[in-house]
């Protein structure tokens, strides 16, 4: 009991806030479905985005990003993250994190109808 109450302390239970998202760089066909939320602990923020394309999305990795939903941290030197499609499960492959302007690139991802999903942390 006094372990639960400690970790309920240093880490208290947070709930998800939905947020929408800035996509730049994305193909879309018809209009996509975004969905994302995040949750803060301290400086660590954990994200997920849903994209379910409207006919089809597609992106192009070093040109592809989504914004974050909070300013990453100066000092902070990035995160980790990947983007999957969800309705095959398969990896697609790891994001990469531009701290200076509080971006997440995307992997490149050809013309799809799949749904796909962006998930990770990085330093706020």
């Amino acid at each position: 009991m006094m372990l639960q109450r400690l970790l309920k302390k240093l880490f208290p239970v947070r709930s998800w806030i939905a947020w929408t998202p800035i996509r730049t760089g994305w193909t879309d066909v018809g209009g996509p479905t975004v969905t994302a939320r995040y949750c803060q602990f301290g400086n660590v923020v954990f994200f997920q985005i849903k994209v379910v394309p409207g006919t089809t999305v597609a992106t192009t990795a070093g040109t592809s990003y989504v914004s974050l939903p909070v300013a990453a941290g100066a000092s902070g030197i990035g995160g980790d993250g990947s983007m999957v499609n969800t309705t095959a499960l398969l990896a697609i492959g790891a994001v990469a994190f531009d701290v200076a302007n509080s971006r997440c690139y995307v992997p490149t991802q050809a013309a799809t109808t799949a749904t796909l999903e962006i998930a990770g942390w990085f330093e706020s």
